[in-house]
């Protein structure tokens, strides 16, 4: 295991981003502005990870459960590949034994939506009680979005560039596994673009990406407005 926990960096995407009257063209193409500028952006704020935190955050803030998570976490940020055992035997023709393991999208995006619920309550000083997950609702065909957050003190008033706004905020959290990937930013805006479009409410698109390099999390918030 790792003595100590990666840290968080976080960034914000410069411009807040209007998207009222944008079609799914114009959402492709600003999610490939977003990629294409994350690595230029400065950092916002950094943090240490405290383990037992962040496994009461995925308890009670994650979509799915997986046990001990705060495990993996250090195995997930290490880059570590779970090799399977191979039989000596060559396997039938045009067969091949699975040799190492890869974590699934789930512990991914456990991790970044336990990360999302850590950087509001222990770095930006929200109460917990105000934020909730959203249910999914798949079967109906409604997209959500994950998060709905009664900023009731304007906790986020710095980040948001306003000192009051519409509550709740919206968020939704994407995870990446490797590089940033635009489709699932885009998908992201057109999440957040159902709920906004009709409201005067503002959103966060919360983006987290390991960065096998320097052993780390990079976390990236877009603010959205209708």
């Amino acid at each position: 295991m790792l003595t100590n926990p990666p840290m968080v960096v976080v960034y914000v995407f410069p411009s807040v981003i209007n998207l009222g009257r944008m079609n799914a063209w114009q959402l492709e193409q600003q999610a490939e502005t977003i990629a294409a500028n994350l690595q230029t952006l400065s950092p916002l704020i950094s943090f240490p990870v405290n383990l037992r935190l962040f496994e009461y955050y995925n308890a009670k803030f994650s979509e799915k459960q997986v046990r001990r998570i705060d495990q993996n976490f250090f195995d997930y940020s290490r880059g570590t590949r779970f090799r399977l055992n191979v039989p000596f035997q060559n396997p039938p023709r045009r067969l091949r034994y699975l040799i190492q393991k890869f974590f699934s999208g789930d512990v991914s995006g456990d991790i970044d939506e336990a990360l999302f619920a850590y950087f509001l309550i222990e770095e930006m000083n929200l109460n917990s009680s105000y934020i909730g997950h959203t249910r999914p609702d798949k079967r109906g065909g409604y997209l959500t979005t994950d998060f709905v957050i009664w900023d009731i003190s304007f906790k986020l008033a710095s980040i948001l560039q306003r000192n009051r706004y519409a509550l709740p905020l919206l968020a939704e959290v994407k995870a990446f596994t490797g590089q940033i990937d635009p489709v699932r930013i885009s998908h992201g805006l057109a999440q957040l673009k159902i709920l906004i479009s009709n409201s005067s409410l503002l959103g966060l698109l919360f983006l987290a990406i390991r960065n096998e390099q320097r052993q780390r999390y990079d976390s990236y918030l877009v603010r959205v407005e209708r």
